[in-house]
């Protein structure tokens, strides 16, 4: 009876391990968010248990409290990597759920999280093999290195996503310009209104050369280099973009206006 007993919790728990991974995959951006806030709250909680054990060390050098300093500062760089984990899938599966994201930005945005995933794990296994302070200087200083490749590949993707948000925006802006275009070639004394819709496509062929300039920016969002830099050159060009189409927009409202009240 022990034994059977004993065999079932056994193909319980493998059950449940063999379930887990499904679980994951099947989690929502609003699940895995929630996660993330969880983690985020237990990494400040391993923090602030090192920070403590440190300040015991300080006050009293024994073995006990050295050590405590080494674990402690472990489940600290541990609760790290759980929190850039669940960010990191939680941005996977936003990202995923986003009906405005092409299925190819998708793709690459996919294989930069699986690929920051894969390094997550490596570094654990460095946390795992520390076993002095050298040693936790050396991984916290690799770690701070993976996080800004981290930073660099999240900017990358999010002027990417942006890119293709302002595309979709000029995409819009270009066709209210060809159907009011092909309205006014009916109206007889059409002079101004076709100056209007002149004055908007020349702002949206400059909003086009922008968006193409901020994600030529963007693609060089990348170590070695200056991503920072490149990433703030796309953003900018990705603003004046914005003022292009926001006043192609008006243009393209004053043409409609005058279609409206016979060119008055």
């Amino acid at each position: 009876m022990g034994k059977t007993r004993t065999l079932c919790i056994s193909f319980l728990m493998l059950s449940m391990l063999l379930i887990q991974p499904l679980a994951a995959a099947t989690s929502t951006a609003s699940e895995a968010k929630q996660e993330w806030f969880d983690a985020k709250e237990k990494s400040s909680e391993t923090q602030e248990a090192h920070r403590e054990a440190k300040v015991a060390w300080a006050s009293d050098k024994t073995n006990e409290n050295k050590q405590a300093v080494i674990d402690t500062g472990k489940d600290a760089l541990h609760a790290a990597l759980d929190e850039a984990q669940a960010w990191l899938i939680w941005k996977d599966l936003e990202t995923e759920e986003n009906p405005e994201i092409p299925d190819e930005l998708k793709e690459t945005i996919h294989e930069d999280v699986e690929a920051n995933l894969q390094t997550i794990e490596e570094l654990r296994e460095d946390v795992d093999a520390i076993h002095n302070e050298l040693d936790m200087g050396i991984v916290y200083l690799k770690m701070a290195g993976k996080y800004i490749e981290l930073l660099t590949d999240v900017a990358r993707n999010s002027g990417n996503i942006w890119v293709h948000i302002a595309n979709t925006k000029a995409d819009t802006v270009e066709e209210y310009e060809v159907t009011l275009r092909k309205a006014a070639e009916s109206i007889e004394e059409n002079e101004i209104i076709i100056e209007k819709l002149d004055l908007a496509k020349t702002e949206l062929e400059n909003a086009r050369e922008n968006i193409d300039n901020a994600e030529a920016e963007y693609d060089q969002v990348a170590l070695p280099g200056t991503p920072l830099v490149k990433f703030s050159n796309g953003n900018n060009y990705l603003r004046i973009a914005r003022g292009n189409l926001i006043s192609a927009h008006g243009h393209l409202n004053q043409a409609y206006n005058l279609m409206v009240t016979g060119g008055e």
